[in-house]
């Protein structure tokens, strides 16, 4: 265990913790057990309420791979990354959500990334925690890119759920960090949305890793709650981009395709969407 906590600066995992509980501590333990090699973890704290901070410091107050950065108010997702990013001494950064486990295969995924000197951003795969495959990939809703997966459907462009992230400093720096124009939610599509403009390659590696999903955020925001703050977050993606009369055309059809397969949805994401206007 003592050769694991040696810290090679090559690899940085930062994590953002807001009232993660028992999940921070569980995902933290994960990479102690799987990592055969020295890495930091830099946690930022976004003004926990609960006591999951407090805990972390206790369980690994002597290990030097920690660094806990407290905050006294709750910066968002996206904020919370990018000056996390700034203590970081790794050249490549692992941006992990709190509500995730890993396995032994991310070591194996980690050392051909680093040993290899790859670029760009690399995706873990994701599944719940029965196992089962979780989505990551989605169209980047556009019109151009609807038009591209309908007619050209290997050039349509792809985003990915954000709670596995690695990718250099490099592009990290060309990228801008993660878009501050979010407090949370569609901050991963604007950074994929990014990268498929500048054309930074994103890669799929073999690893797939354990998604609770939800962690934090279903204890703070009810279901509806948080997808008002979802819909709000992808238009504001779409004012930034010049793109908001694509909302008004793009988001009745998708309603329409929540209406028909997946109708339970269909109420709750009328509500939001009514909500997201207030």
């Amino acid at each position: 265990m003592v050769e694991k906590r040696a810290f090679i600066k090559e690899l940085s995992i930062i994590i953002v913790n807001y009232n993660g509980g028992e999940l921070l501590l569980n995902c933290i333990n994960s990479l102690t057990k799987y990592l055969p090699f020295g890495f930091e973890v830099i946690v930022f704290d976004n003004n926990s309420s609960d006591n999951s901070a407090d805990k972390l410091e206790q369980q690994f107050a002597d290990e030097s791979f920690l660094t806990l950065i407290r905050s006294d108010v709750n910066y968002g997702f996206a904020r919370a990354n990018n000056l996390a990013a700034e203590k970081a001494e790794g050249s490549y950064l692992h941006f992990l959500n709190p509500d995730v486990l890993i396995n032994s295969q991310m070591a194996e995924d980690y050392g051909m990334i680093i040993n290899g000197n790859k670029k760009g951003i690399f995706v873990t795969g994701l599944i719940d925690n029965e196992g089962r495959v979780q989505k990551m990939q989605h169209l980047i809703p556009t019109l151009g890119n609807y038009f591209k997966a309908l007619f050209c459907s290997g050039k349509a462009a792809l985003w990915n759920i954000g709670a596995s992230v690695i990718m250099d400093t490099l592009t990290f720096k060309d990228l801008g960090g993660w878009a501050e124009d979010y407090f949370m939610y569609a901050e991963d599509l604007d950074l994929f949305y990014l990268a498929h403009k500048k054309k930074i390659p994103i890669t799929y590696i073999d690893s797939t890793i354990t998604h609770i999903g939800k962690g934090s955020s279903e204890t703070v925001w009810s279901g509806l709650e948080r997808a008002t703050l979802i819909e709000r977050s992808t238009r504001k993606f779409y004012t930034k981009y010049k793109m908001g009369w694509q909302y008004y055309i793009i988001r009745p059809i998708q309603l329409i395709y929540i209406l028909i397969n997946e109708p339970k949805n269909f109420g709750i994401t009328v509500k939001a969407i009514l909500n997201s206007f207030s």
